[in-house]
């Protein structure tokens, strides 16, 4: 909460920015967003789905700028069964995301790289196996945080794709039993508390650059 607090925050400064400098692109993106849920016992970027919102950019210099969205993005997992090898596991999960990310980007002739941090809303989700559907059983925390990392390119001034890696820092579901291992490496004894979503992003971006306004 204290995330998407400081994410609501940074809005007012996005406007000051621009009504200050007038120095700021409207972005469209569309794309798809492999995923996978690191605590499950599945691995592997099988499950697609879809995302793409609307963004402001604020743009600082011609090497710095930084932009907030507001995204649909799906994320979960999925393993299909395997009837040649006689595996008949199943399991499909969807989850429906509003997602609020704040990137800031450093741009090298035509390389995009950006870092930041996201906030995400769980709108709802579906969950099943070869059981069947057992949605809302184990329920999902309302929020997702994560930190994105991402390389993109500019095609032209106006389209620019985007490549990152989307990963949580808080779990999304708990273990429902607490576990008794102890892990000695301090990464795994700080993500193996649950759920955490692990997403590729690949997007289309264009850029909308309002027109300068004559005094």
């Amino acid at each position: 909460m204290k995330l998407l607090a400081y994410i609501f925050f940074l809005i007012p400064s996005f406007f000051y920015c621009q009504e200050k400098k007038n120095a700021f692109n409207l972005l469209l993106t569309a794309g798809v967003s492999p995923s996978q849920v690191h605590g499950d016992s599945y691995s592997g970027f099988h499950k697609v789905g879809a995302m793409g919102g609307i963004g402001i950019e604020s743009v600082f210099s011609e090497k710095a700028s930084m932009n907030l969205s507001f995204i649909f993005i799906q994320k979960g997992a999925r393993k299909n069964q395997n009837l040649e090898k006689n595996d008949l596991n199943y399991y499909y999960l969807n989850l429906n995301y509003i997602e609020l990310p704040v990137l800031f980007t450093y741009t090298q002739k035509k390389f995009l790289f950006d870092i930041g941090v996201s906030a995400a809303y769980l709108i709802n989700y579906y969950e099943a196996s070869e059981a069947g559907n057992f949605t809302g059983t184990f329920p999902f925390q309302k929020f997702d945080y994560s930190v994105k990392v991402g390389l993109g390119y500019n095609i032209s001034p106006k389209w620019f794709v985007n490549f990152r890696s989307s990963n949580s820092f808080i779990t999304t579901r708990p273990n429902r039993i607490k576990q008794a291992i102890y892990y000695n490496n301090i990464i795994a004894r700080t993500f193996n508390k649950g759920y955490y979503n692990n997403i590729l992003e690949f997007t289309l971006g264009f850029r909308i650059k309002p027109n300068k306004q004559k005094n």
